[in-house]
């Protein structure tokens, strides 16, 4: 099934969108890492507990970048979106209401 130019369309904002709240959220974790890190420093080092954080935030940052950068990625399937769909509209699986 050919795709129409404004499905393209909405899904090349979408990806651009998701890359750039990557970029995002990439530019928010190196602040509170460095925010972090200073503390710790400034505290006289020691147990390096800010790599807790940091730890928490790259396992974010890793499925935000699978989101923004993996083909398909965060995109449902027409399947799903049809189901969803009926669902909201009240009709059964079957069609019925």
């Amino acid at each position: 099934m050919p795709i129409d130019d404004d499905a393209l369309r909405r899904e090349a904002k979408r990806r651009v969108e998701a890359r750039n709240g990557f970029y995002w959220y990439l530019v928010v974790c190196l602040v509170v890492w460095g925010i972090l890190t200073f503390v710790w420093w400034m505290n006289g080092g020691g147990y390096f507990w800010p790599a807790w954080a940091m730890l928490g935030m790259g396992i974010a940052l890793v499925f935000t970048a699978a989101a923004a950068f993996l083909p398909g990625a965060g995109r449902p399937s027409d399947d799903r979106i049809e189901r969803e769909y009926r669902k909201l509209k009240g009709e059964t699986d079957a069609g019925q209401p």
